[in-house]
């Protein structure tokens, strides 16, 4: 019943194909210099699902593989001719001779983990990462208060948020010195609006974040040229809201202390009526 009521959840939340390839398009500027420095590089992807991302790497030149626990999901992947497998991701990835994965990648699975094995799932991507190669790992933005209070627990699988400072923490224990954040699905007209609303500041922050991370050395030029997309944060977060939104109020509340003080400092009307 469990197992029947996930297929359902998954049929009525999950993303199309070709959205989820929407929003996988802005991770290709990350990986495609790899193509340039490494020949026939390998890409793995953990929690692959219908392998929208796989295709989208095969298309580029990668070659790719990918593991996930969901048959359901694994049969669109397998009617696109690729390399994936049913099985546990996380210990296939143990199997995996060291330095020889070009990027890496989960998408919406860390949530699904306990902390232990998020923490193994870094460790081990540290060592199955070429010099250079690249680390994605996607999952729901804690910083939008919708997410965090709602939808996260829509899917009964999910055990945790991770904080960005938590992911980032992640990264840089594990060695990944060039690293950027990549907030995801934020309304975009809230990038100039000023008058922001208290709707705003629940429903308008980025709904995912991406972490992208950089293996240190490579081959010569490599780590420079992934080195232009990355930068420390993109999107909008909560914190930039609320300054705005503090701005606004105090803005309010200042017209109303000026109009407050014009009508007190007007002389009262004394006349009357006959």
């Amino acid at each position: 019943m469990t197992d029947n009521f996930y297929e359902f959840f998954e049929g009525v939340n999950y993303a199309s194909e070709d959205q989820v390839r929407e929003y996988r398009s802005i991770y290709i500027s990350y990986v495609k210099p790899i193509l340039d420095f490494v020949e026939s590089p390998l890409a793995f992807d953990f929690g692959c699902g219908r392998g929208e991302w796989l295709d989208m790497l095969r298309e580029l030149g990668f070659r790719t593989k990918g593991f996930d626990i969901d048959q359901g999901m694994l049969n669109s992947a397998q009617q696109k001719g690729l390399d994936v497998q049913l099985g546990d991701a996380s210990e296939f990835l143990k199997q995996i001779p060291d330095q020889s994965i070009a990027v890496l990648s989960a998408f919406h699975v860390l949530e699904h983990l306990p902390f232990d094995k998020i923490i193994e799932f870094f460790q081990q991507s540290q060592r199955v990462l070429i010099p250079g190669g690249v680390l994605i790992a996607e999952t729901p933005n804690p910083e939008n208060l919708f997410v965090i209070t709602s939808n996260f627990y829509l899917d009964h699988t999910h055990i945790r948020p991770i904080p960005i400072l938590q992911m980032i923490n992640l990264a840089r224990y594990f060695g990944y010195q060039k690293y950027s954040i990549i907030r995801l699905q934020e309304e975009k007209n809230l990038y100039h609006k000023e008058d922001i609303t208290f709707r705003d500041l629940f429903y308008g922050v980025s709904k995912d974040y991406g972490l992208i991370a950089q293996n240190p050395g490579g081959a010569e030029g490599l780590i420079q040229a992934v080195d232009h997309p990355l930068r420390y944060e993109t999107g909008i977060g909560i914190d930039d809201l609320i300054k705005r939104l503090d701005n606004r109020m105090e803005n309010l509340a200042q017209k109303v202390r000026e109009l407050s003080a014009k009508i007190d400092s007007e002389p009262e009307d004394t006349s009357q009526s006959n």
